[in-house]
């Protein structure tokens, strides 16, 4: 696949990853409600992980229709670094500000479009610094 062609797919790829993993959270509280199990956090976790496995499945498959485009830059650059995989440098210069872009452009998208009631299940609120000088979740 040709550079250019790879970042145009890894773009949109990873568009569609970060657009549709943000609304995991909305998706898995729609579907414990409608199943009644709302207050149980292991029937939660149960949704959640099912869906990642769906998603992960689907954007897999989509990627190799689409001649080896990827929505992990983590993959594409452990292959590169392995010398595994057709990429050289330039398709990697290419590919990561492609990836970046798109996700950036799945974020903007997910929070144009996200229904009001579900706004705050987008992303996790992280206090950078704690007491004891370390990440604090859930603030």
């Amino acid at each position: 696949m040709g550079a250019i062609k790879a970042s145009i797919g890894d773009a949109v790829l990873t568009f569609m990853w970060v657009f549709s993993a943000s609304t995991l959270g909305a998706v898995t509280s729609v579907i414990a409600t409608y199943l009644g199990v709302q207050g149980l956090a292991w029937a939660s976790l149960l949704i959640t992980t099912f869906l990642v496995f769906v998603l992960v499945f689907l954007f897999s498959s989509i990627g190799d229709a689409l001649g080896g485009a990827s929505f992990n830059p983590t993959g594409t650059a452990s292959f590169y670094a392995a010398g595994l995989g057709p990429d050289t440098l330039f398709s990697m210069a290419l590919r990561f500000p492609a990836q970046a872009a798109g996700a950036v452009g799945g974020a903007l998208a997910i929070k144009e479009v996200m229904p009001k009631q579900y706004k705050h299940m987008l992303g996790v609120l992280v206090t950078p610094f704690s007491r004891r000088g370390c990440l604090q979740w859930p603030p």
